[in-house]
Formats: C-alpha cells, sequence, structure tokens
C-alpha cells in the first residue's frame, strides 16, 4: 500500500524548529515522574504521527 505525503517534497525545517523540537524532546525523555498512562497515551500518539504503527 502507498502511503500519501504530508509534506510536499524538498520541504525542510528551519535550523531555529528543528533545535527547539530537540530541546522539547530531551526534555520529555528525562521526565521521571510522568504516570504510566500518561507515557501509553503520548507512545500512541508519537506512533500515529510517524505511522510507525506500533
Amino acid at each position: 500500500m502507498e502511503r500519501a505525503r504530508r509534506v510536499a517534497p524538498g520541504t525542510h525545517t528551519h535550523p531555529d524548529l528543528r533545535r527547539a523540537l530537540g530541546g522539547v524532546a530531551a526534555s520529555t525523555v528525562r521526565l521521571a515522574s510522568v504516570d504510566p498512562v500518561t507515557t501509553e497515551i503520548v507512545r500512541m500518539r508519537c506512533a500515529k504521527h510517524h505511522d510507525c504503527g506500533t
């Protein structure tokens, strides 16, 4: 099955946005006080966003 593209070919992320998103992701990974239900909800949303199907 062929998936539809979400972003047009040749589109690039601005370096400032890439750095900011990387900072948010790094901060999120370091969190130790998130309950298991919230962790699973976030994991499922990320899987849907990235089309990984896990």
